[in-house]
């Protein structure tokens, strides 16, 4: 197991940790498969047991852990299989957030999503995919909690954790990522004029164009086992 970051400020000790662990697991410190055991991983956060039990039941219900027989609480493992199925609906939900959002974003937040796309702007340039990767999910979120929709919400932020997770595992390049962030401003150009059946048009096509691209990589078959291309970055050591 790959020694945790110390935590993030928080309102609540358990959504601190929670936040460190989701990170852990994105990062590659928590690799698929991974078994969570709540006192080693407290006692590497240095925290009592009771708020990384919760954590680690807040993972799981947010579908970033499973829980397997004999084995206990484990990181969950995306299939390319399963990523198309989490393509297939974040289409349509993710088309319909930009619909709603378009409707009532106000200048200030569209000021954040170009302040993000900026960022991912500079993440391609300097080819650095965990940065790309950060900057996208940033950006899907903000779309979503600007829609209004709790429901839709809470469904996208499960899809997006689990996305994260599975795309670690497919091969890209810095080209496939130059053309997701034009697209990216596309979609900000429709919210920002608000123009919600453009918004929702432009998602559509870029969901699709990412489920493609999975496609591509099944077929040609790049895509290795579980947590083969995740390492533990530099700050996690």
């Amino acid at each position: 197991m790959g020694k945790l970051p110390k935590l993030r400020p928080a309102v609540r000790l358990v959504d601190a940790v929670s936040e460190t662990l989701k990170e852990a697991i994105f990062e590659g410190a928590l690799k698929p498969g991974q078994q969570l055991s709540v006192p080693e991983l407290s006692r590497q956060l240095d925290v009592s047991r009771s708020p990384v039990r919760e954590a680690v039941l807040n993972l799981v219900a947010n579908g970033l852990a499973v829980e397997q027989p004999r084995k206990g609480v484990v990181v969950v493992t995306i299939e390319a299989s399963e990523l198309l199925e989490i393509h297939q609906v974040r289409e349509f939900a993710e088309a319909l957030s930009a619909r709603l959002c378009a409707e009532r974003i106000d200048d200030a937040h569209v000021a954040l999503l170009r302040q993000i796309l900026d960022q991912q702007a500079e993440s391609v340039e300097q080819n650095d995919a965990d940065a790309y990767f950060s900057s996208n999910a940033q950006f899907h979120e903000l779309i979503g909690r600007q829609a209004g929709n709790r429901r839709l919400y809470d469904l996208l932020q499960t899809l997006e954790g689990q996305m994260r997770v599975g795309l670690k595992r497919v091969s890209g390049d810095v080209e496939q990522r130059r053309r997701a962030l034009n697209e990216h401003r596309e979609i900000l150009e429709a919210i920002a004029q608000r123009k919600p059946d453009a918004a929702e048009a432009l998602m559509r096509r870029h969901i699709s164009a990412t489920k493609l691209q999975l496609e591509a990589s099944l077929t040609s078959k790049r895509i290795p086992a579980p947590g083969a291309a995740l390492k533990i970055p530099e700050k996690y050591r």
